[in-house]
């Protein structure tokens, strides 16, 4: 064998890939799967696993050192920064990079040269008003960050000395060279006048000539001679509110100021977080002392009303010319009415950067290209059309005005190369049962041999949650209402249960994920007869690391024993072989490339999880959902199937009497039927690999043993006829 480069690196990857099943813990290490294909709406989705987006925060950035700016979206809602990377002309989900921003980002994020050195430095949100960390990144290095200040919020000199630039964390302040001098100026809403918002300006170029600090000065706390009364209503000139004022600052509210007119003067864009619209003002003052005598509701074409609406001013689709993007800035999941799968609003600029024009285009600028649900996406695997592969379901939260439904995504490739194609968003017109906060699984919960679909909700009517399934009358057919099963317990709307046979004893139990942390086992005594076991199970008792745990089952390790997966606030913990007692756990880890080891990754402030074995190598992939309506699939790298096993697949199972069984594989094998005695039914049947082989019978109802057999191994599966 010639040792060429690539021969090398294949045996480099084998000899890592032993060693980090000799030496690592099975099924800790794993990676964001991205390669399988989704289709929606008859078009290929280029990030189909990027986790779904709803409050995003849209700022530029060159991640990768190419020259060219990519995006880094902070979403409120999961309390994270997205990362992707600009690939032609459209975008590529890039997780790694994420984990080079600092970790102490919260509620806000706004990326600005603040030194003048050409790289985006950040702001965000810090107890005491603003933290700003300086970009240090060297060329060929990945991105670094500096504390400016030690740490301390930024200061400004104020009427009573230099003091920090106070303002609520649900605020997203303008940072701007308001006044034109070429340093970056700071406009928050006034903390202590409510109403009225503070132009602390960066008197950095007039005290040193540069524009390489923030040193900062408050000019006034009214600044435009403006207040804000209530949603659409507004004072001017320094006039008191007309009426009675709800002027009030215990809510958010998001601030942009950029020149919309060429005229030197930066007007201004507000929005208020109990309000559904996004104001301009015009500015008709001075660079130093701006003045508003009206407003608009911006921008005139503005297709559909949000919550909280924020807007940011970035170049987003290639062209040199900055767009505006608008999202909403709610922190979490909060009764309205609006899709939070359309959730940002994508405007071009259709103008210039001096004389901007902006153009709708679209509702879900990058979720167009995810699988996204709208918020707390919750999966669930069954192989609904019987062709031998897994299809894929998710239901998630919506809300007492929009009612939930279920997304039905069609397994198209095989049962080792998926492939998935959504074929509706509302199956078994699920969005008629008048619920939503929908978390769904299958589930045998009536002990009949069927999966069932299994699902907590809330209800419209009563905003009671409860445990509900629909009977699988054979072959996944599902039909008339849900039925209620009757708990001893109230569970509450973000709390989660997981149906599995805990004891052994053919009973299916139930797992509880309770809003204190705790995680309780239910017995099943008889007929969903549940009644608490344990209410600390596995040690898992309330405590302030935990929150509403959302719990699964599966062999993760091949190993012929069940591991328990928890989803806990962001992060996936693995409990292996959890039967035995042993309450040792492992953090699951995730590869990033980029710093060459495995992590800890935070995936989002929320997590749904499942499994399913998407690649028949009988090492699950973990799939979360999530609070921004999306889903994660993780890939375990710590285990694989061996090159020579036989993936073998047997459908349907159950099989009805006189029904046809399909066969399929990867290697050529021969199957033959023997009966629960061991005693052979049938002769040696061929089956030809990597196709689909159909197989008459003639059985009779009850349990049967197919015997698969290829060179080098062997295989027993278990064949139910009914």
């Amino acid at each position: 064998m010639r040792c060429t480069p690539n021969v090398l690196l294949r045996l480099c990857t084998v000899i890592v890939g032993l060693l980090l099943a000799l030496t690592l813990p099975a099924q800790s290490y794993f990676h964001l799967d991205q390669s399988i294909p989704v289709e929606q709406n008859g078009k290929s989705i280029t990030m189909g696993w990027a986790g779904g987006l709803n409050s995003a925060q849209v700022n530029s950035i060159d991640l990768n050192g190419d020259g060219i700016p990519d995006l880094a979206v902070f979403d409120r809602t999961a309390n994270k920064v997205f990362t992707y990377l600009a690939a032609g002309a459209q975008y590529t989900y890039a997780p790694d990079y994420e984990s080079f921003f600092p970790p102490g980002i919260s509620d806000w994020m706004l990326l600005r040269d603040v030194n003048c050195d050409g790289k985006k430095d950040l702001l965000t949100s810090n107890t005491g008003g603003i933290s700003l960390y300086i970009n240090t990144t060297q060329i060929g290095q990945p991105l670094s960050w500096r504390l400016f200040n030690t740490g301390r919020p930024l200061l400004t000199t104020g009427l009573s000395g230099t003091i920090n630039i106070q303002m609520n964390a649900t605020d997203i302040p303008a940072i701007d060279d308001v006044d034109g001098d070429g340093d970056l100026d700071v406009i928050v809403s006034s903390f202590n006048l409510e109403g009225s918002f503070e132009f602390h300006r960066n008197m950095s170029f007039e005290n040193t000539g540069r524009c390489d600090s923030m040193q900062l000065k408050l000019i006034t706390n009214t600044w435009g001679n403006m207040y804000e009364c209530d949603c659409g209503l507004f004072a001017f000139n320094n006039k008191n509110c007309p009426g009675v004022p709800r002027i009030q600052h215990d809510v958010g509210k998001s601030l942009l100021t950029l020149d919309l007119t060429n005229d030197g003067l930066h007007d201004f864009l507000f929005s208020e977080q109990t309000c559904n619209s996004l104001y301009f003002f015009p500015n008709q003052g001075t660079p130093i002392s701006a003045s508003f005598n009206n407003f608009s509701i911006f921008p005139p074409d503005d297709p559909s009303a949000i919550l909280f609406p924020a807007a940011y001013y970035e170049d987003v689709d290639f062209d040199g010319v900055k767009d505006l993007t608008i999202s909403t800035n709610v922190s979490a999941r909060v009764a309205t009415a609006f899709d939070l799968s359309q959730s940002v609003l994508f405007y071009k600029n259709t103008g210039t950067n001096s004389l901007p024009q902006f153009a709708f285009r679209k509702s879900n600028f990058l979720q167009d290209q995810m699988i996204d649900v709208g918020s707390y996406s919750s999966p669930a695997f069954a192989d609904y059309d019987g062709d031998g592969d897994l299809d894929l379901f998710i239901s998630y939260w919506a809300t007492a005005d929009t009612l939930a439904s279920i997304y039905q995504y069609e397994n198209t490739g095989s049962f080792i190369h998926p492939s998935f194609k959504l074929v509706t968003n509302d199956f078994l017109n699920f969005s008629s049962l008048g619920l939503y906060n929908v978390k769904i699984q299958f589930a045998d919960i009536n002990s009949d041999g069927k999966n069932d679909l299994v699902f907590t909700a809330t209800d419209k009517k009563t905003f009671s949650t409860h445990l509900y399934y629909f009977p699988n009358q054979g072959s996944f057919s599902f039909s008339g209402n849900p039925i209620q099963v009757d708990l001893i317990f109230t569970l509450s709307q973000y709390e989660n249960i997981y149906l599995y046979d805990i004891d052994g004893d053919g009973q299916i139990d139930l797992l509880y994920g309770k809003a204190d942390g705790s995680l309780q086992y239910y017995r099943n005594l008889s007929s969903l007869n549940f009644v608490l076991n344990n209410s600390a199970y596995l040690g898992l008792s309330s405590g302030i690391t935990r929150y509403c745990v959302s719990p699964t089952i599966a062999d993760l390790q091949n190993d012929g024993k069940p591991d328990l997966i928890l989803g806990n606030k962001g992060t996936v913990v693995i409990f292996p072989n959890f039967r035995s007692n042993n309450n040792a756990s492992d953090t699951l880890l995730v590869n990033n490339q980029l710093k060459g080891k495995y992590q800890v990754k935070k995936l989002s402030s929320y997590l749904s999880v499942t499994t399913a074995d998407l690649y028949a190598t009988k090492n699950p992939l973990v799939v979360a959902g999530n609070i921004t309506g999306g889903l994660y699939v993780l890939k375990s790298d710590s285990l694989s199937a061996s090159p020579f096993e036989n993936l073998i697949s047997l459908y349907p199972n159950p099989v009805a009497l006189m029904q046809n069984i399909n066969f399929r594989g990867t290697q050529n094998f021969t199957v033959q039927f023997f009966n629960v005695l061991g005693q052979k039914i049938s002769e040696t049947i061929p089956i030809e690999g990597n196709q689909i082989v159909s197989v008459a019978q003639s059985l009779s109802s009850g349990l049967y043993f197919v015997r698969c057999q290829w060179a080098g191994g062997a295989l027993t599966l278990r064949l139910v006829v009914r």
